[in-house]
């Protein structure tokens, strides 16, 4: 438990405004929790569409626990490259396999504050 403390709080203490900590989800929007909590391949591939990435496959991926033990970092790796957030490829692996929903919830919260709109085009599908 302190590692994924140590892990999350490079994440808070950032530099930049809007990095959130990792049990932080419990301070912010109830629907993003309870949908991501529920089913949390959608909120897991619509953060990587916004990353370039295929919705629908990392969706695919996020209901297999082998697949989402790499693809679950390598969008927290994306994450921390784009924001220059400091971390590791272990911290990553280790934050999902420990607790993989907060920490969809910590890279929707952060992919918000930069401005982008999780969802949008993922959500909007027919």
């Amino acid at each position: 438990v302190h590692y994924i403390c140590s892990c999350s709080k490079q994440w808070y203490q950032r530099r930049v405004r809007g990095v959130y900590s990792l049990f932080g989800c419990f301070d912010m929007d109830i629907k993003l929790l309870g949908l991501t909590m529920c089913c949390p391949c959608i909120t897991f591939g619509a953060n990587a569409e916004l990353l370039g990435e295929d919705w629908m496959l990392y969706c695919l991926f996020c209901m297999l626990p082998g697949p989402m033990c790499y693809f679950g970092p390598y969008i927290r790796q994306k994450i921390r490259t784009t924001f220059e957030i400091e971390g590791s490829d272990e911290e990553d692996v280790l934050t999902y396999l420990l607790c993989p929903c907060l920490a969809i919830i910590q890279e929707t919260q952060q992919l918000k504050s930069a401005g982008m709109k999780p969802g949008g085009e993922a959500m909007n599908r027919a």
